[in-house]
């Protein structure tokens, strides 16, 4: 429950960042880091599938009630990149950053792709060089960059929260045995 309760806080925590902060005064190059997105696949690595799957939708769920656009579609995109994510949970190393990072870029490149052809292309706006050149790369290297710092400071709430469900499970043991 307490893992859920800090999931649910971070979550509203980074859209603010990501609508204030992060597009206001840190925009860079015109665009501002999915923040949100890359909770969702941190969260699939370090927890597994279903609480990658949970994040990703609530959270996009949340991006997509305040755009006022299209209802579920982030929501949707966002699950499957926490669910994909959590594929890789019990296979590697969590102290690692490199798998993460290229998972969430692939992840980053992946919505930015369904966001140009259902957004863009079917209106006949073809100019998908120029969309991938002025957001979608540069979207990806601003969100790898916030990646390498955040994934950090995730790894170690994740690290004590691990530590304080162990000593929780050891007192009720102990206190079952008394």
């Amino acid at each position: 429950m307490r893992r859920a309760i800090i999931s649910f806080i971070s979550i509203i925590i980074l859209y603010v960042l990501q609508c204030t902060v992060f597009a206001t005064y840190w925009r860079l190059g015109g665009v501002s880091p999915s923040l949100v997105l890359m909770f969702a696949c941190i969260v699939g690595f370090m927890r597994g599938r279903t609480s990658g799957l949970f994040v990703g939708f609530f959270g996009g769920l949340l991006v997509d009630i305040m755009r006022g656009e299209i209802i579920g579609f982030t929501a949707l995109m966002y699950m499957f990149a926490g669910f994909f994510n959590g594929l890789f949970h019990k296979e590697y190393a969590k102290d690692q950053l490199l798998l993460p990072i290229t998972l969430i870029a692939g992840c980053d490149f992946l919505y930015g792709i369904t966001t140009y052809v259902t957004g863009f292309f079917v209106r006949n706006r073809l100019h998908f060089v120029f969309y991938l050149r002025k957001i979608i790369i540069p979207e990806i290297i601003y969100t790898l960059i916030v990646t390498i710092f955040a994934y950090i400071l995730v790894y170690y709430i994740n690290k004590k929260l691990d530590q304080l469900g162990k000593k929780r499970e050891v007192k009720n043991v102990l206190k079952d045995n008394s």
